[in-house]
């Protein structure tokens, strides 16, 4: 086994010689589950189911019919607050009473005294003295210490859960709370109910004396202002229908005779003959003229054919037929006359009616004052009475909704509690196996930790850990201790001579452009596999072109970490083909290493990242996962194989990072690290915003850039040196040591 890893079959074999301590710990927690499980007494658990909703009916609701109001649906709230009621304190002393909890069994802890240690509890203020309470109260905090109500998710079904040392009570405890909860939901009804009676009560009796005084002011002003009552309206009123109407008739009476007797006179005068007028020949005297008449013109119609004209008897007839006429007409002036007299008493009569209709006309006039006050007295006496009957209503349906039963409630029991036949707690089987599961998982774990440590202290020096603060950002845990490995002595300091660091380099200005100060020229990196080679010649060939190049760029970061207190460096490149920057980062990381100075590597580079392969290391978590909660330091910081410093991946969604290593996470992150790690290396990859942001917080950078980019370099480097940060050095890829004229 080398000093950079630990051979598994040596930590097996560790465990196996552990084994007695494996099992003596995994029996010891087998034997205090069942020890627990053994001794504490079984506890029944039951549930009971409520439904909280809108149980009235068009039956149940005041006063049912169209208009009437319903009760708005229950909403989560409505539910959670009902959740409320049933823990509150009232039902349980109702739960309490009516069970006769109190002082009975387990409801009475006290019951046997507390005890010695329960005694020094209650010194101590660790607990309530329980016989400082009543027996109400104690019953009342066991009750509500083994009380579970709930609601079921999206839905308005409560569960009543509640725990007892006997099944039985258990389930009488949730079957009583859900029925007094129901009960109290109509009494919270009938309360409302009672009072409303009651007050509509003593408006009724208000009222009733309101009706009898208001309808009596109205009659007594009716009969003062005389304005008595008929069958439809008053008898003002009544008179003046009365009046217009005989009015009317006598108006058509004396038009109607007035115009038979013109008529007939028109007949009379025109023709000698009214035969056609309907009044004359209704009259019985005319028509027995008429027959005589016409019997006298029939026999003189019989007679003419016998004699002449001038025989006497043809002069008698005509004599009879002629004073017959005379008779006809002189009935007709009777009836004429009989005619215009109706019309003269039909204008009498008329004017009188007249007379007496403009008398009433104006005994009403006087009298429309005194009718607009009756009519608002009747109003008053209208409303009160309404007012007074719709308050009977209400009263008769508040007298029939006043017993508790009758109101309908918002909550019924769909399922009632049944006593349980298996105990709740404890699972004795479950228990006892995730204990010793637990106990066999904590013994292989110190069994594991210590035989890592046993042989890594065979392989290791006894350099002293260097410190490890606690870390202030939350969610990161401290990497492993940094230790020195005693087979990596660190190469002397006088075969690698620091150049003189010019002060325009490292705190300072700037050369001019094309006069740019170069701290080293390092060979170029083609590819992964030179990048391996290139990254191991400081340890294994420190004469090696790589390894003399890497030793001065870290004789100039010691000089920076003394004088300027440089801890964190980044690592950055212009026009990088290969993976030149990595390659450095990781060389300058092992030297360091090897000097006896704890170092990281941490791989920013969220387009190439290669740290992982140039060590040797499988891709998998790191910074990445670390910044986005996805993974703990444990397990991202590795350690290289093939030297003692540490490397953080870039992870498995290092395409994200550039957004990653803006936020404040990688602040705290990165600084919690230079709590534990000297010198920080921080691999950015090529020129690109994310990695000047990673530049900025490290306050150091190494830019490497072919010859050919000297110009972006020093422009680069002028720009660092403005935004504030402490040092900063130049390294050209690929070409020999000299001053860039």
């Amino acid at each position: 086994m080398n000093a950079s890893s630990v051979d598994m079959m040596d930590l097996l074999r560790g465990l196996w010689r552990r084994k007695w301590m494996i099992l003596l710990i995994t029996v010891l927690f087998a034997a205090a589950a069942a020890f627990f499980v053994l001794r504490d007494k079984p506890s029944y658990a039951v549930e009971a189911q409520l439904l909280v909703d809108n149980l009235e009916t068009p039956f149940s609701r005041a006063q049912p019919g169209e208009g009437s109001e319903t009760r708005p649906a229950f909403d989560d709230r409505d539910i959670l607050s009902q959740v409320s009621v049933l823990k509150s304190r009232d039902l349980g002393d109702r739960v309490i009473k009516e069970l006769s909890l109190a002082g009975k069994g387990e409801f009475d802890p006290a019951r046997n005294g507390v005890g010695k240690i329960g005694q020094i509890l209650i010194a101590l203020g660790f607990k309530d003295d329980p016989l400082k309470k009543s027996l109400e109260d104690r019953a009342y905090d066991r009750y509500d210490s083994q009380l579970n109500v709930y609601q079921i998710p999206e839905s308005k079904i409560i569960i009543v859960k509640y725990s007892a040392l006997d099944p039985q009570v258990a389930a009488d405890v949730a079957n009583k709370l859900a029925e007094t909860y129901v009960v109290s939901t109509r009494e919270a009804q009938s309360e409302p109910t009672g009072r409303a009676r009651a007050w509509l009560a003593e408006q009724i009796d208000i009222l009733r004396k309101k009706v009898a005084d208001s309808e009596a002011a109205a009659e007594e002003f009716r009969a003062q202002a005389g304005l008595l009552k008929g069958t439809q309206a008053t008898l003002g009123t009544q008179e003046l229908s009365e009046l217009n109407s005989q009015i009317t008739q006598a108006q058509a009476a004396r038009t109607e005779a007035q115009t038979k007797a013109k008529a007939i006179r028109e007949l009379l005068d025109s023709s000698g003959s009214v035969e056609v007028s309907a009044d004359v020949l209704n009259s019985p005297f005319i028509q027995r003229l008429r027959e005589q008449q016409i019997t006298l013109q029939r026999s003189m119609a019989e007679l003419s054919v016998t004699y002449l004209p001038s025989h006497p008897k043809m002069v008698a007839l005509r004599n009879e037929i002629a004073n017959v006429d005379q008779q006809i007409r002189t009935e007709v002036l009777k009836i004429v006359a009989g005619l215009e007299d109706q019309a003269r008493v039909a204008a009498t009569r008329e004017a009188s009616l007249r007379a007496n209709l403009n008398a009433a006309k104006a005994k009403a006039s006087t009298s429309n004052l005194d009718d607009v006050k009756l009519r608002a007295l009747e109003r008053d006496a209208a409303a009160n009475r309404s007012l007074l009957e719709s308050f009977l209503n209400r009263y008769a349906d508040a007298s029939a909704r006043q017993e508790v039963a009758a109101q309908p409630g918002f909550a019924r029991v769909i399922q009632r509690a049944v006593p349980p036949a298996n105990p709740s707690y404890p699972l004795k089987g479950p228990t006892i196996i995730l204990a010793t599961l637990a106990g066999l998982t904590l013994a292989i774990g110190l069994a594991f930790l210590a035989e890592v440590l046993k042989l890594a202290g065979g392989t290791v020096a006894s350099a002293p850990a260097m410190r490890e603060p606690s870390l202030e950002a939350p969610g990161i845990l401290p990497a492993p201790t940094v230790e020195v490995a005693a087979t990596l002595p660190a190469p002397p300091r006088q075969q690698m001579p620091p150049p003189p660091v010019p002060p325009h380099l490292s705190t300072g200005g700037m050369a001019p452009p094309g006069n740019q100060a170069i701290l080293s020229e390092i060979p170029e990196t083609p590819d992964l596999t030179r990048a391996v080679a290139h990254a191991s010649q400081p340890l294994q060939d420190p004469s090696g072109a790589y390894a003399v190049a890497a030793g001065r760029i870290v004789s100039w970061l010691n000089n920076a970490r003394q004088s300027l207190g440089v801890q964190k460096l980044a690592v950055t490149a212009i026009g990088e083909d290969g993976p030149d920057g990595a390659t450095a980062a990781v060389a300058l990381a092992r030297i360091v290493a090897a000097q006896g100075v704890g170092a990281l590597v941490i791989d920013v580079d969220e387009r190439r990242p290669s740290i992982h392969t140039i060590c040797g290391i499988e891709a998998g978590v790191g910074l990445s996962d670390i910044l986005l909660n996805e993974a703990t330091i444990e397990n991202a910081v590795q350690r290289d194989s093939g030297s003692l410093a540490h490397i953080l991946r870039a992870g498995t969604r290092a395409g994200e990072l550039a957004d990653a290593v803006t936020g404040a996470r990688f602040d705290a992150l990165i600084d919690a690290f230079a709590q534990i790690y000297p010198v920080i290396i921080v691999h950015c990859g090529a020129q690109s915003a994310s990695a000047q942001t990673v530049i900025r917080k490290c306050h150091s950078a190494l830019l490497m850039a072919p010859g050919t980019r000297i110009l972006d370099a020093a422009r680069t480097i002028e720009s660092w040196r403005q935004s504030g940060l402490r040092a900063v050095q130049f390294v050209r890829i690929g070409q020999s040591v000299r001053r860039v004229a």
